[in-house]
């Protein structure tokens, strides 16, 4: 082997050596398990069941609220029936205040009926 390449081949495997021992420095580091991963996984999983009881608690509330709703209404229906006053069929409905229906026009007048024999 001549002088030149077996230097050259030093210089190789001192800096294979080198090399392998810094892989080697890190490899415990990539070995042991992510404390923090674990960590963040852990409070992702609590905040979870923390929003499925909050959303649990919500509907039980909307359910409760639902039916006090519906004896409020049903409360009323007998209030306005007692009244004389009829429900209207929706919140949306809307009468129309005396001084509106006194502004309407007039409906056109009807024909005159034929004189009965």
């Amino acid at each position: 082997m001549d002088a030149t390449v077996a230097a050259e081949a030093r210089e190789r495997l001192k800096k294979w050596i080198e090399e392998t021992r810094q892989i080697l420095g890190t490899l415990p580091e990539l070995v042991e398990p992510d404390t923090s991963a674990g960590e963040r996984v852990a409070k992702a999983e609590r905040e979870i069941e923390r929003l499925k009881k909050e959303v649990d608690d919500l509907k039980k509330e909307n359910l409760q609220l639902r039916g006090e709703k519906d004896e409020i209404a049903q409360a009323m229906g007998q209030i306005a029936q007692k009244l004389g006053i009829a429900p209207r069929k929706s919140p949306f409905e809307r009468t129309m205040p005396p001084a509106a229906e006194a502004a309407k026009p007039a409906d056109a007048p009807r024909p005159a009926e034929p004189p009965k024999p």
